[in-house]
């Protein structure tokens, strides 16, 4: 006997936002596709890391694993206008509250996704119910659909809504195959990025059309060798490492992060790594070129011992140009402009040295 789904599902009935009526769907579901949230923990909840290396990391990681740092779904649909009720675990508000709180949509692939709009959290709610109108396309045809995740805060339970009668289907595949990881600080895991889709390691994603996962942990990056593990069991296409800002001294840095290289090297032989510096070289001091001294040493010694899979990217050269001392808000943490300006510099290395040897 045929049945309508919403007696089945009630998270699929029809519920109007600003006017406009939606179908819901569960987030978390195929045929949409759930990115930059690798691993799920035995109660449900998706997350950056497995609890099992959160345990078993000396710097305490525990809430930060389900905080968002550029995670996404993505799906198709010919809906003229698509909608979201997203639940809020955690929320973290930032300098940009919008960065903190809100939902970044985009439209089509690659480079050539473009910007629908950020609809963020309203002050002293929790539960987000959004809808966009504006830019799409309204002759019917399918389009890829990227909705970002608010940084810093936690997303519980997940809805997708299309107009009712309208096609929902997997996303297009992107054009290269597997997926980036980057390890950081404060810097990889949000800077000061007005919103969700300008952090750096998104618009990578973006501008490589690859998938994406952000293990940025602010002021806790500490070269804990288990993130290695959790990082090898993904097996990256490449391991992007920014580990400098929270070694506390060059000293602390100097003793975790040719052991954290050369631990994640012996789980994955052949897997590129791209080895950064800090961006917010402004001023010449003795730490600032300890600091780097002590990571150009790790990729000479890789180097000099055959390693044919590593790079090296010097921190001082991100910034470069006329809007060098615009590049933070804090000079420290990058605003749009320096994200812009690392997304460009660090995408045009992975294309030149590690995509195409």
């Amino acid at each position: 006997m045929e049945k309508n789904i919403t007696e089945l599902d009630s998270n699929y009935k029809s519920e109007s936002i600003d006017g406009f009526e939606l179908e819901f769907h569960p987030g978390y579901e195929s045929p949409i596709r759930l990115e930059g949230f690798p691993f799920t923990w035995s109660d449900g909840r998706h997350c950056r890391l497995p609890k099992d290396v959160v345990t078993r990391c000396e710097t305490p990681l525990n809430t930060m694993t389900f905080q968002g740092a550029g995670e996404l779904i993505r799906f198709r649909t010919d809906s003229p206008y698509f909608g979201i009720i997203a639940e809020f675990n955690e929320i973290n508000v930032g300098n940009k509250r919008g960065c903190s709180t809100g939902f970044d949509a985009y439209i089509h692939t690659g480079e050539d996704m473009r910007f629908v709009g950020n609809r963020p959290l309203s002050v002293g709610q929790t539960t987000l119910k959004a809808v966009w109108t504006g830019l799409l396309p309204k002759n019917g045809r399918m389009y890829d659909v990227t909705l970002m995740f608010p940084c810093l805060s936690a997303v519980g339970k997940l809805h997708v809504g299309i107009k009712p009668g309208s096609r929902l289907e997997a996303p297009t595949p992107h054009h290269r195959p597997g997926r980036l990881v980057f390890y950081g600080s404060s810097i990889t895991n949000c800077g000061d990025a007005g919103r969700p889709g300008l952090l750096y390691t998104a618009m990578i994603g973006r501008m490589l059309d690859i998938e994406i996962v952000n293990l940025g942990f602010c002021g806790r990056c500490k070269g804990d060798l288990p993130i290695a593990d959790a990082v090898a069991a993904l097996d990256p296409t490449c391991f992007i490492i920014e580990f400098d800002h929270n070694a506390p001294n060059p000293e602390f840095l100097n003793e975790r992060h040719e052991k954290f290289y050369k631990y994640f090297r012996s789980l994955c032989p052949n897997t590129p790594v791209l080895l950064l510096s800090r961006a917010d070289f402004f001023t010449p001091s003795n730490e600032n070129f300890a600091r780097r001294d002590i990571i150009v040493r790790t990729w000479q010694n890789a180097v000099a011992s055959g390693d044919c899979h590593i790079d090296f990217l010097d921190g001082e050269t991100l910034f470069a140009g006329p809007f060098r001392y615009d590049c933070t808000d804090d000079n420290c943490h990058q605003n749009d402009i320096g994200e812009a300006l690392m997304a460009e510099r660090i995408a045009d290395r992975l294309r030149s040295h590690l995509f195409f040897r």
